[in-house]
């Protein structure tokens, strides 16, 4: 069963966790004023909003809803299928460190597209899904806009 959190509900849980520590490969410890609870993350993907961890050998399904996501589904509004995106955009200003892919070439989901260099921190942006790159926009040591398309995917 999954278990609806709305997000304009967090502000107090988020005041309550004093502190988050990464503990190992997936598994965090978050500080309260109560103590701890540790908590190992199963599952996360943010197109659908949910979260899978394990607390207290307990699995929880999570769907993270704002206001507007709970009204569409109470309108029986789905998200289309296959909502993933074909281009890939620059997530902010910055310059391009190196482009991984070239015309032709196959991407799995979750595999390294380019690095992007912004606000003097490597960002590594990866394929949302499984796919042939159609189209690089993006030449090494490049500067690119917010919103720009650096690689165009075909599904």
């Amino acid at each position: 069963m999954q278990q609806i959190i709305k997000t304009s509900e967090l502000n107090d849980a988020i005041v309550n966790a004093k502190r988050v520590e990464h503990l190992e490969k997936n598994v965090y410890k978050v500080h309260s004023k109560e103590g701890y609870e540790i908590f190992e993350v199963i599952e996360f993907n943010p197109a659908t909003k949910t979260l899978t961890v394990r607390h207290n050998h307990t699995v929880h399904n999570l769907a993270f809803k704002r206001p507007v996501d709970i009204v569409l589904d109470e309108l029986g509004i789905k998200p289309a299928a296959g909502s993933a995106n074909k281009d890939i955009k620059a997530p902010m200003p910055g310059k391009v460190l190196n482009v991984m892919v070239k015309e032709g070439d196959t991407v799995s989901k979750g595999s390294p597209v380019l690095i992007l260099e912004a606000m003097k921190m490597e960002n590594v942006l990866k394929a949302e899904s499984d796919g042939l790159v159609k189209k690089v926009i993006a030449v090494k040591d490049g500067n690119v806009e917010k919103n720009e398309v650096l690689v165009e995917l075909d599904l």
